[in-house]
């Protein structure tokens, strides 16, 4: 980055945009933050109702939905308090007692740091920035500087989103791979609710709960709903 690291970083995300030949968007923030700060995964999270968690923005290796299946770890953290949490060294004792499945599974996966920014509007949190390396170690001064503006430009079109629609049609859910996969979790939940006879909030623990115990991503077990393969029953997570 050069002096005028504003300007250096929105030409970083305009690029990216320009390269896939479409307006900026989340994702092309994501895709940014991951070369300007040599991160394996960046994703930007939503702060939702009914699910915790919704993943509206991802680059590089996927870890978002880890962090809803297991329902803990920074990104949690950060939306809950409000506030920055960094994880500069996942396998220290600390980080182990705090998130104890979250940590192991993300260290499993790779990941040896995790840097998480609230995307904020006064008190309001609207989501977070997560920054994942593959190597443990603190943010440089520079290097958090550049973070915070990334989390500025994901702040501001996730205003923007808000602004121009309140529920994403089914076209902009499926056009990147990350929102695809949380399009069928959406769905699926829906499908959930009407089973159970349950409130979408219910419905949501269940699948995630059926993700977990059975070690499968949460959007591979939303797409069994989807596809009627696999249906809950009150009481039971088994399938019929």
């Amino acid at each position: 980055m050069g002096t005028n690291r504003h300007l250096d970083v929105a030409q970083l995300i305009n690029e990216t945009a320009r390269a896939d030949r479409e307006p900026v968007g989340v994702r092309h923030v994501c895709l940014a933050c991951r070369i300007g700060l040599n991160a394996i995964s960046v994703g930007v999270y939503l702060a939702g109702t009914a699910q915790p968690l919704e993943v509206v923005g991802a680059a590089g290796d996927e870890f978002a939905e880890l962090q809803v299946m297991v329902g803990e770890g920074p990104v949690s953290e950060s939306l809950r308090q409000n506030r920055p949490v960094f994880a500069a060294d996942l396998a220290d004792d600390w980080n182990a007692r705090r998130w104890p499945v979250f940590a192991s599974a993300a260290i499993a996966a790779g990941v040896a740091a995790v840097f998480v920014i609230p995307l904020a509007l006064g008190g309001i949190t609207l989501g977070a920035l997560e920054i994942c390396r593959d190597v443990d170690g603190v943010l440089s001064p520079d290097e958090l500087a550049d973070a915070l503006l990334f989390a500025d430009a994901a702040t501001t079109l996730l205003l923007h989103r808000a602004a121009t629609s309140t529920v994403p049609d089914s076209g902009d859910l499926s056009r990147t791979e990350p929102e695809r996969r949380w399009g069928v979790v959406h769905q699926a939940t829906g499908m959930v609710s009407v089973q159970l006879g349950a409130d979408l909030g219910e419905a949501f623990l269940r699948l995630r709960a059926h993700s977990y115990l059975t070690g499968r991503r949460l959007s591979d077990v939303a797409t069994d709903v989807v596809a009627r393969t696999l249906r809950f029953a009150p009481d039971t997570n088994h399938e019929k």
